[in-house]
């Protein structure tokens, strides 16, 4: 595996991850369009990535604007660290 790959690898995975954490949390209360039972398992599943979007919102519910910046601070930041703590093993010497 390239270095290139496992970028690529480590990054997706965190999009996902922190994508539906992201979703869950502005889905979480009852005015929000995607509202239901399943925003709360989302947001428990996620709650590592998830922890301080979550604050946010429980402070002040209206400050979406606010979350979706601290989101992609987060993904940047569990990108990285998945690629430091689990691909870079699997970076062929060459």
């Amino acid at each position: 595996m390239t270095k290139n790959t496992a970028y690529k690898y480590a990054y997706l995975i965190a999009f996902i991850y922190v994508g539906v954490g992201t979703f869950s949390i502005l889905s979480m209360y009852p005015h929000n369009l995607f509202y239901g039972e399943w925003a709360m398992w989302g947001v428990l599943l996620t709650l590592p990535v998830n922890f301080i979007g979550c604050a946010i919102l429980y402070s002040d519910p209206g400050q979406h604007a606010l979350v979706i910046p601290v989101q992609i601070v987060v993904f940047i930041l569990v990108g990285w660290l998945l690629f430091r703590l689990v691909f870079k093993k699997y970076i062929a010497k060459t």
